[in-house]
């Protein structure tokens, strides 16, 4: 959404404003005006508006969002839950709310500001249902609306909805969406099945929402796997549920292991609970052995420590099979010649889908019995397998990748088959030292015995698509790549401090679903469409991020460096004070007035509402886990509801300063992102200026007005979440 002032700049500006020449309720005096936002997304007929309440110094103290119809879950007014609010933003949503059931002027305004709007998005006459006439609506404040509203108007308007970075938080008392009896985590089965049709931000929302849900109820994990063998058994009428509940398992997976590191406490015992029901319902009590290895692979992928009880109920799965022909050998069949029949009956062509089946195979068996399955395949007579082989090299299990490395070099060079070759000299700059002595030589073992490296194939015509980093410090990468038969997408996530932490490659047949995944990453997401270069400069920074803390991509990530042709990506550290220079360089050379002390300052007082205008692309920054949520409750203790200035003071002090390098990191690659973007939401010369202030080590992060945003969303999601823990209780 944009302010009207910014989309007609020309046009009478009135706005309504409020005087108060002493504090009026939880009020402080002062001046404060209305500013009123249209969205304007062509053929977006949403008939939203929100309105920003400032103070006389330009600064947020309310988001208020409402509709112009008289009824619907979006109606309102209600607080923006995605945006920052000041602890008396609720009286100022009600002042706001008399004011425009009083002034039926103002409402006539904003319906005609609105029909302007879309007819200047739309290119054409606003058709949409009349209005209603002023004095036909009485608004009331009401609470958010529910995520179920949200995502529904999300399918309806391909946009993330009311609220595209952020679920509105349950207020007590208020039950499920009309008509919703879903609850736990069959909800969030549910909700995940509604997000994967819509836009990138309304999973994003989703996924805000049970990070909180998973927070506030130990036993989430316990409930999906009971969950999971009823549902499958549902198959094939209720695939989009199944297909979503093994979404949210590799969400839940995630959450945890990623509490785990962040050293949240219980978070350990959760994780192990859940594998434990995961093992008890899923791979003893149940049956279903598509099921069991989906579950397998999703575990594998994961990169989670797996718990003894879940090796052995796989161990016994195996040793126990099925019925399944197509996973059974022949009596007397060896292994090797079993699993070749397997994969030809699959129609299996790609050494990397064949990995994917091996990795399936072995996801929860022990190291000792999965090194001798790797070495029969790797001095097997069949080429294939052997390719399959060496790309258990990027097993997400370091030990077993360092196993693999040393078979490598066991076998005879003339094992290694050309592609494997070539695929050993692209990655080998990727792996740890110890591993990548040992694909040295191999790679030596090779020539000698006379193997010709297979040249890379022509790259494809390709398209980028690049997020922004999130609250985590992970940023994706979406790649389209045409093929003579269709296309390809290659998805990519990079996270701060630990490297290339995914990667997967997708065929899609048509040019309407291509279409439909451009039009799903333009709209309503945190995606730009960027540049190759700044996917090298990216994918070099994550390369040596993952060397540094013993993280190699996966198979798959050799498969997309492959299909782009990219035979020297190598790690190359982000050298954050060298990266400023030189985009200093770049606007002195181009637009030397960018460089001016007005626009220096200019850009900082604009950083502090970037949470909140742009919150699909910043709006998830802030610090969290257990580090985070210590030290605001330590700060909080005695101080009741309120947020004073106190405890920003120590969230900077404990928090934001000793993370300053790593902020400086954020804002730099941001800059970068915001530069090769095809159409940036704001100049990147702006976010350069804040990080060049975050630079400045004799700038205190307070003074720095984005950081203050991030000081108080951190505040505001520990609230949130403490909320929610109480709430459970």
């Amino acid at each position: 959404m944009k302010p009207y002032r910014e989309i007609f700049p020309n046009a009478e500006q009135q706005e309504v404003t409020l005087e108060l020449p002493r504090k009026t309720g939880r009020i402080p005096k002062g001046n404060y005006s209305f500013l009123e936002y249209y969205c304007t997304e062509p053929d977006d007929d949403c008939r939203q508006v929100m309105v920003s309440v400032i103070n006389e110094k330009s600064r947020p103290k309310a988001t208020i969002r409402f509709a112009l119809d008289a009824s619907g879950a979006f109606t309102g007014p209600y607080l923006d839950p995605a945006s920052y609010q000041s602890p008396y933003a609720q009286d100022l949503a009600q002042t706001f709310t008399d004011l425009l059931n009083a002034r039926p002027e103002w409402q006539q305004r904003i319906q005609r500001r609105y029909r302007e709007v879309r007819e200047l998005a739309d290119k054409k006459p606003y058709s949409g249902s009349p209005f209603p006439k002023p004095g036909q609506i009485w608004y009331r404040l009401t609470s958010p609306p529910e995520l179920e509203d949200v995502l529904e108007e999300s399918l309806k308007h391909g946009r993330a909805g009311a609220s595209p970075s952020s679920p509105s938080v349950k207020q007590p008392g208020t039950g499920p969406a009309k008509g919703v009896a879903a609850t736990g985590m069959q909800r969030f089965v549910d909700l995940y099945a509604k997000a994967q049709a819509g836009p990138v931000g309304a999973m994003l929302a989703v996924q805000e929402e049970l990070r909180r849900h998973l927070l506030a109820d130990p036993f989430a994990g316990e409930e999906l796997a009971a969950l999971l063998p009823p549902l499958c058994r549902r198959s094939p009428q209720d695939d989009e549920k199944i297909d979503a509940a093994l979404r949210l398992l590799h969400d839940m997976l995630d959450f945890y292991q990623v509490e785990i590191e962040g050293g949240r406490a219980g978070a350990k015992s959760q994780m192990e609970r859940f594998q434990g029901a995961l093992a008890r319902r899923v791979m003893m009590e149940n049956q279903d052995i598509d099921l069991s290895l989906t579950v397998a692979r999703i575990l594998s992928e994961s990169r989670v420590e797996l718990i003894a009880e879940l090796r052995d109920a796989d161990k016994r799965l195996l040793r126990t099979g099925t019925d399944r022909t197509d996973l059974q050998a022949p009596e007397e069949e060896d292994l090797l010649t079993g699993i070749a029949r397997s994969l030809k009956d699959m129609g299996m062509v790609s050494p990397f889908a064949g990995a994917d089946e091996i990795l399936q195979l072995s996801a929860a068996s022990d190291a000792e019995l999965r090194a001798p399955v790797i070495s029969e395949l790797m001095t097997a007579d069949d080429p294939f397998l052997r390719e399959i082989a060496a790309l258990m090299l990027f097993h997400p299990d370091p030990a077993h990748a360092l196993e693999v490395s040393r078979l490598l070099v066991a076998i005879e060079g003339g094992r290694i088959g050309h592609e494997t070759l070539r695929r050993l000299i692209m990655a080998r700059n990727w792996f740890p030292a110890d591993v990548r002595r040992n694909v040295d030589q191999a790679i030596t073992n090779a020539r000698k015995a006379r193997i010709e490296c297979a040249p890379l194939p022509k790259p494809l015509p390709l398209t980028v698509y690049a997020s922004s980093i999130d609250g985590s410090g992970a940023q994706n990468f979406q790649l389209l790549l045409q093929e003579d038969a269709g296309f390809s997408s290659c998805f990519i996530l990079l996270k701060q401090g630990t490297g290339v932490a995914a990667s997967s490659v997708e065929q899609i047949k048509s040019r309407p679903e291509r279409d439909k995944l451009v039009v799903k990453l333009a709209h309503g997401s945190s995606y730009l469409e960027s540049s190759p270069q700044y996917l090298d400069l990216r994918v070099c920074q994550a390369l040596a991020d993952g060397v540094a803390n013993g993280v190699t991509p996966n198979h798959w990530f050799v498969r997309i460096a492959e299909l782009l042709g990219r035979d020297r990506w190598k790690g190359t550290p982000l050298d954050a004070g060298n990266e400023l220079l030189l985009l200093r360089d770049e606007i002195d050379s181009l637009s030397p007035a960018l460089l001016e002390e007005s626009e220096y300052v200019g850009a900082l007082e604009e950083s502090g509402r970037w949470l909140l205008d742009f919150p699909a692309f910043f709006g998830s920054w802030a610090e969290t886990g257990d580090a985070a949520a210590g030290e605001v409750d330590a700060a909080m203790t005695g101080r009741g509801r309120g947020v004073d200035a106190s405890v920003i003071a120590r969230v900077f002090t404990n928090l934001l300063e000793p993370k300053r390098d790593a902020w400086l990191d954020r804002l730099v690659v941001e800059t970068l992102w915001l530069r090769h973007a095809r159409s940036a939401p704001l100049k990147w010369q702006r976010m350069y200026h804040v990080a060049q202030a975050v630079a400045d080590r004799t700038v205190a992060l307070k003074e720095i007005p984005l950081m203050t945003a991030v000081a108080h969303r951190t505040v505001e999601l520990y609230r949130v979440s403490r909320k929610e823990g109480k709430g459970s209780k």
